[in-house]
């Protein structure tokens, strides 16, 4: 599945992630563009979230999206997990997936990285290194397998082809997720409730740590 390099803009970031730093992580569950280069991630795959630090051209990793879909808000995916990190020094050894790397002129970096882009394998794997050193994982999808139901399945094999958006019975459904414990839950809301979507979304996550605990 395909990697997409995408940079946060100064303003978003500083306006959105409340004044994290390296180490910390920012959970943020959507990247706001329609930008045609994130279009491969229609078929499931990651997003890379960077943004430009001043004084210099410091790169930071601040976010990766995992399985991101396209909604009317822009890509949205699980909230992130992945911290955010220093990847100045790596800049050098990424590849894009035509087998270009970053070139930039002193003070351009961020203009340089305005259209998203497919990373390489090797790349993709060299930051999301720098990222889990520091011991964090994507929270791992426990929904189970269901070919049989009236709905599409949304386990991770089959999440990366289903909808954002789904009908039976006469009735629409839309996608949800909720996580905890480091597990991540998928599921199929009423689309009336959508207006109600993050009081489901806490509900279902009270009962998904209910059970984890209890295991």
């Amino acid at each position: 599945m395909p990697d997409v390099l995408a940079i946060v803009s100064k303003a978003v970031f500083e306006k959105e992630a409340g004044g994290r730093k390296p180490g910390k992580v920012w959970p943020i569950d959507t990247y706001h563009s329609q930008s045609k280069g994130l279009a491969p991630l229609a078929g499931g795959g990651r997003l890379f979230m960077v943004t430009v630090r001043p004084p210099s051209d410091t790169l930071w990793l601040v976010a990766v999206l995992e399985n991101p879909q396209l909604s009317g808000k822009g890509w949205r995916s699980g909230r992130n997990r992945v911290p955010i990190s220093d990847i100045t020094s790596l800049v050098p050894r990424i590849r894009f997936a035509n087998g270009k790397g970053i070139t930039a002129a002193p003070g351009t970096l961020g203009m340089s990285l305005q259209t998203p882009r497919m990373l390489d394998a090797p790349s993709a794997a060299l930051l999301l290194g720098a990222a889990w050193s520091a011991g964090v994982a994507p929270a791992v999808n426990v929904t189970k397998h269901d070919a049989a139901g009236p709905l599409p399945c949304l386990c991770k094999v089959c999440l990366p082809q289903s909808t954002e958006r789904a009908e039976t019975g006469g009735m629409a459904f839309v996608r949800s997720s909720t996580e905890a414990l480091g597990r991540v839950l998928h599921f199929w809301m009423p689309e009336e409730l959508k207006k109600v979507e993050d009081a489901v979304g806490r509900s279902v996550r009270t009962a998904l740590s209910a059970r984890l605990a209890a295991r």
